[in-house]
């Protein structure tokens, strides 16, 4: 079986390009802009069987199963995927129109897991991505507004769960 996110895993590493003027914070609920007040429904991992997601630090082990690990991590809008038939052909269903690949920093416990996403998609939850489901379209916009043109820079994101 082949690793289908291998090109999204390796050595996690240190951004190389500016920071951009606002962050990312992900609670397992809501993912935030917190500088400019704009908040996104999302979820993490596969909800349990209850129906409920569980963001405890045994289910973030779970590999495919378990929520994206809480942690420091970062994107770069230059490296999203647009779901275009000729390029991006997984599952608009799935995925939705866009993915961004989400880069863990080298002190974030990632218990051997990678290939962690922000996508969207019609059905809460993903294996371990940031899934916004239907409010990925407008997040891509807003970042898009954000940065105004500014030449390729990192988007810090804190992953921190309620205790």
């Amino acid at each position: 079986m082949t690793d289908r996110y291998a090109a999204e895993r390796g050595t996690p590493a240190i951004p190389a390009c500016m920071r951009a003027p606002f962050s990312l914070h992900f609670d397992g609920q809501v993912l935030t802009i917190p500088e400019r007040g704009l908040r996104y429904p999302a979820v993490s991992g596969r909800p349990a069987s209850s129906g409920r997601f569980d963001y405890s630090a045994a289910r973030q082990r779970l590999a495919n199963v378990g929520p994206i690990p809480a942690g420091q991590y970062w994107i770069d809008l230059s490296q999203m995927w647009d779901n275009a038939w000729y390029r991006f052909t997984a599952s608009r269903a799935a995925w939705g129109n866009h993915r961004i690949t989400i880069r863990p920093y080298p002190d974030t416990p990632v218990f051997g897991r990678g290939g962690f996403f922000i996508h969207g998609g019609d059905t809460p939850g993903s294996a371990g991505c940031i899934d916004l489901t239907h409010s990925m379209d407008t997040f891509v916009k807003d970042l898009k507004r954000l940065l105004n043109g500014l030449p390729r820079c990192y988007i810090p994101l804190i992953v921190e769960y309620p205790q």
